[in-house]
């Protein structure tokens, strides 16, 4: 008897263009279910519903709601991510930040030794590293 394999869980956060490509993948994967989405435009979130996923207005309210969610899609302002990786990485949850990882090399190695003290994984996108 083979046991279905469970989809890994993703919630994105921040639903601009980089955002709503991220649930568009999520959303195409047939290993993966899109659970929620965050961005603090609420007029933009109220209007979505193509998803069929609870939809937050910032990242803690996010959180705080017993949602069972593997991955967080971090695609908010370069200037958000570092922290809000660390808050989702302190959620116990793996991450996904776009391009750049944070504006600080400290800020870097603050995610980095965090996310090895929690047992999670931090994966900074970069999907022109092969492109000629």
């Amino acid at each position: 008897m083979l046991l279905e394999k469970s989809k890994i869980k993703f919630a994105v956060c921040g639903y601009g263009h980089i955002g709503q490509r991220h649930a568009a993948m999520i959303h195409k994967n047939n290993s993966c279910e899109l659970v929620a989405l965050c961005d603090t435009d609420k007029e933009k979130l109220d209007q979505l519903d193509e998803h069929g996923v609870p939809k937050f207005n910032n990242l803690e309210q996010l959180l705080s709601k017993d949602i069972a969610i593997d991955v967080v899609n971090i695609c908010t302002p370069n200037g958000h991510h570092a922290n809000h990786a660390i808050k989702v990485l302190n959620n116990g949850k793996h991450v996904i930040i776009e391009k750049p990882m944070c504006l600080t090399a400290a800020s870097a190695q603050e995610i980095i030794n965090l996310s090895k003290t929690k047992g999670k994984k931090v994966f900074c996108v970069m999907q022109n590293r092969y492109s000629p």
